[in-house]
């Protein structure tokens, strides 16, 4: 896959305003495997993400809870972390319709817009509560290689699961659950169709675990919606 010189922006759009968030603290990206135990594989996705078009990783709920609470987020910070995930499920959307530097641009300018509705609905605020530093790893791994779509798809999965817990409808609330559970069940059905080496590695695991457990928080919360 082609690597896209990106430096001043950073195509997903969420790792890029958790990256400026983390660098008021003299932090980067590659902090956070060790500052809030998130894995080494969801780092190195987050900082290659920076760098490749059409990849569009976010930390799930827990883990967003995990890095407001370690690193002490601000309101506004939450805000702009919330408003990210939102401008980057436009993104993603956009990015196989339309040029996709025009995509990142449409997300880019739509984001202040998203965080200015936020601020107007912010008592509905739900869903939120490696190496170190330097350049970001933007190697294509194996596991990238042979289980791009699995991973995709993990992905799409979890903006779906936080566009469920931002959705304003209770109908459009539970069809994003709906599909990111749908979306956890194929990547898990194509993590178990890997050939075994790559199940025996680390990464695998990771993704395993990941897909797995968002099919259980997608079925939570089609639970907590009465479905």
């Amino acid at each position: 896959m082609a690597i896209y010189e990106t430096q001043q922006t950073g195509w997903n759009l969420f790792a890029r305003i958790l990256q400026e968030i983390l660098a008021t603290r003299d932090l980067g990206l590659g902090h956070l495997d060790d500052r809030v135990s998130i894995h080494p594989e969801k780092v190195r996705r987050l900082q290659r993400s920076l760098k490749v078009p059409k990849s569009f990783p976010v930390l799930n709920s827990d883990e967003l809870a995990q890095v407001i609470t370690v690193f002490h987020l601000s309101r506004r910070e939450k805000m702009r972390l919330r408003a990210a995930v939102l401008a980057t499920s436009v993104e993603a959307t956009l990015m196989d319709r339309i040029n996709q530097d025009d995509a990142l641009r449409a997300a880019e300018q739509i984001l202040p817009i998203i965080e200015q509705a936020l601020e107007v609905h912010e008592d509905d605020l739900i869903g939120m509560g490696a190496i170190k530093g330097g350049e970001p790893l933007l190697e294509e791994s194996e596991i990238d290689r042979k289980l791009g779509s699995a991973l995709s798809t993990i992905d799409q999965a979890t903006l779906a699961l936080h566009l469920s817990n931002n959705a304003a409808s209770q109908m459009e609330r539970v069809e994003r659950a709906q599909q990111a559970r749908d979306n956890f069940t194929s990547a898990l059905n194509q993590l178990n169709e890997a050939d075994l080496d790559l199940k025996q590695g680390a990464a695998w695991r990771v993704w395993h675990d990941e897909a797995r457990n968002g099919i259980v928080a997608a079925q939570n919360r089609l639970d907590a919606l009465g479905v």
